[in-house]
């Protein structure tokens, strides 16, 4: 008898520590709930631009040379009309001096022609009163009005070629005048690409010598909004944007430009969208890649719901675990996208709404049977469940 109480004590104690197991670990939906309130809902267009001066301008040459002397570099703070590099202008002055002595054979030309007309005139009138006399025949007369009108004629000529020179020595002039070369605004150099004894070649276009900016304390942000967003975008939109090199900062401005010419790459169209920012910190540099929030769409003091509440299913309707009953006695009506669910006396219900506009955490409600204060489901939990681990797979045996 001994034996057997023994062998049952063991077997009782296994019985009701699997019965308290399967009674205690009963699995119960645990539901995860935020409070709907009211608050601020903003709407942002993003998009990645390029940070660029307000305006830049490309100081080139326009005549061939070799670069003598440069009176600016990177980061040199230049003003109009400031000297900034300086070609070879030995060869231009030669140009200058030979103009010049063209013009004055082209003056002695005149003058020439000049002296020569007035003889031929005075020859023409003689022949006239001779004939008039029938001293001489009219072949006479008509070679003496010949020569005097050829004579009338080199003297044109000869102005023309004067006209010509003096033409000649002001191109001379302004190309010696070009091989200084000036800035044309107040700014700062922000890439120079010649060096001193680099010839610079001027043929079918100009060579570029000096990027300056204008003002970098006043910048502009080029974004590419997306032709799905740029019917939101209006001119005087606030925006904000980061860059990179200064992760924690907040550069805010607005926009002031949108550009009807569209951008095509790789078939999707976007169009540049101008805005401005003030850099008076100058922390900003041109080229730096802004990560561009715009905002289009701002509502102030409404019921606001979690988006994560917009995309919750009860288990049981994601798992097609209806019961029988008529469709009057169920439980739950399967979700649209036009509910959302709430806790009301901590029992599970079904509420129609309709939304407004949402942003990246919140959506807003504009009619719903629901108030302030009320619990909206964005999750739910099973805490009692046995959690599965990882199979072990029999040595050898893949486990794919």
């Amino acid at each position: 008898m001994k034996k057997y109480i023994l062998t049952g004590i063991p077997c009782l104690a296994a019985i009701i520590v699997a019965l308290f197991y399967f009674l205690g670990n009963k699995e119960t939906t645990q539901y995860r709930t935020e409070k709907i309130n009211r608050g601020t809902i903003s709407k942002y267009v993003t998009a990645t631009g390029t940070i660029n001066p307000v305006r830049t301008v490309i100081i080139g040459s326009q005549v061939t040379g070799l670069i003598s002397k440069l009176y600016a570099d990177y980061n040199s703070v230049v003003g109009v009309g400031q000297i900034v590099a300086q070609i070879d202008p030995v060869p231009f002055e030669h140009q200058v001096k030979k103009a010049e002595a063209a013009l004055a054979t082209a003056i002695a030309s005149l003058e020439k022609a000049k002296v020569n007309s007035k003889n031929n005139r005075r020859n023409y009138h003689r022949s006239k009163k001779l004939f008039a006399k029938k001293v001489v025949s009219i072949e006479a007369l008509d070679s003496a009005r010949t020569t005097y009108e050829a004579g009338l004629a080199d003297v044109r000529l000869a102005e023309a070629q004067v006209l010509q020179a003096k033409a000649a020595l002001g191109i001379a002039k302004t190309d010696l005048g070009h091989t200084v070369i000036r800035s044309p605004l107040n700014g700062i150099v922000i890439s120079r690409n010649v060096d001193v004894g680099q010839t610079v070649v001027s043929s079918f276009q100009t060579p570029v010598l000096f990027n300056i900016a204008e003002d970098l304390e006043h910048m502009q942000v080029n974004t590419n909004v997306d032709e799905a967003d740029i019917g939101m975008i209006t001119i005087g939109q606030d925006a904000k944007f980061t860059v990179d090199a200064f992760p924690d900062d907040i550069f805010e401005g607005n926009v002031i430009e949108i550009r009807m010419a569209p951008i095509i790459f790789q078939y999707v169209v976007t169009y540049d969208t101008i805005i401005n920012v003030n850099n008076s910190s100058l922390k900003l540099k041109p080229g730096m890649t802004a990560n561009t929030s715009i905002l289009v769409a701002k509502a102030e003091n409404v019921l606001k719901v979690p988006n994560a509440s917009l995309r919750y299913t009860p288990s049981e309707i994601s798992k097609g675990e209806t019961d029988n009953k008529p469709g009057a006695d169920r439980k739950f009506v399967k979700k649209t996208g036009s509910h959302i669910w709430v806790l009301d006396n901590g029992k599970l219900k079904q509420v129609a709404v309709k939304f407004g506009m949402g942003d990246d955490s919140y959506t807003e409600i504009l009619e719903a049977d629901i108030e302030e204060g009320m619990e909206v489901v964005i999750g739910e939990t099973l805490p009692n469940a046995v959690q599965k681990g990882p199979q072990k797979v029999p040595w050898g045996r893949s486990r794919f």
